[in-house]
């Protein structure tokens, strides 16, 4: 064997060594960031598709709307009722002011009440209960509802809600005795309302959110970087170990 091949020889087998030798090891003990692909349980809902329903002469009556669920969590849905309530504080408002008005009347008749003629005639939200579809994991269902009220208006804004008769394939209840009562507690906690100010609204629902979508790819990019600077260092230490090797046959 020439010493040319002698010399590609040595520095061939000195960068093969050099990925696994303990010390090359110790050099690049320090691990590429892991990418976090575990996502909070949650099954997201938003509202949307309103439309106003009509009568004959022409006045709004009801309301029709859909609601969107994705189940982004690991458990399988079996069921759930959820109440949605809004809240109208412009009725609110005058239902407020009508009864201060009338305690500075009865002030003046030495009594004093509080009455609102708004608030016996028109309640000041409007609620409607709807019942979630049994949703396996990472899948989405849409569900069609009506409302009978005339204030379409309110199903835009943020929806207060509650989550009742919840249970979900292998989710673990609170205890023994309270078995379906802790399940449902439990289950309840992974609805999340998404609201026309949120970016996912407007968007398909995913496995992540937009941001953690942009997070993750960042990380990617960031552990790619790194370990093609690692193998940059490994291949120049190898070479200057070959190169120490061939100035010593020398």
């Amino acid at each position: 064997m020439n010493i040319s091949k002698k010399v590609f020889c040595l520095a061939l087998g000195a960068m093969l060594s050099a990925g696994i030798s303990p010390a090359q090891a110790q050099r690049n003990n320090k691990a590429t960031p892991p990418v976090n692909d575990e996502q909070e349980s949650e099954i997201l809902f938003k509202i949307h598709n309103i439309v106003p329903v009509e009568n004959s002469e022409g006045e709004v009556i009801a309301c029709d709307f859909d609601t969107t669920f994705y189940n982004r969590s690991s458990y399988n849905l079996r069921e759930a009722s959820l109440e949605f309530n809004w809240s109208d504080p412009s009725i609110q408002k005058v239902i407020e002011d009508e009864k201060e008005e009338d305690a500075r009347r009865q002030d003046r008749r030495g009594s004093r009440r509080n009455y609102s003629e708004t608030e016996r005639r028109t309640s000041d939200g409007v609620s409607v209960m709807i019942e979630a579809p049994a949703l396996k994991s990472y899948r989405q269902a849409t569900v069609n509802n009506r409302i009978n009220t005339d204030r379409c208006f309110l199903l835009l804004e943020k929806v207060n809600f509650s989550v009742s008769n919840c249970s979900a394939d292998g989710m673990q209840s609170a205890g023994r005795g309270n078995r379906s009562r802790g399940e449902s507690s439990v289950c309840s906690k992974l609805f999340k309302y998404v609201s026309p100010e949120d970016a996912q609204y407007y968007l398909e629902f995913k496995e992540i959110t937009p941001d953690e979508e942009a997070s993750q790819e960042e990380a990617k990019r960031k552990a790619s970087k790194k370990e093609a600077a690692d193998i940059y260092t490994r291949a120049v230490n190898a070479l200057d170990a070959a190169g120490n090797i061939v100035s010593g046959i020398k």
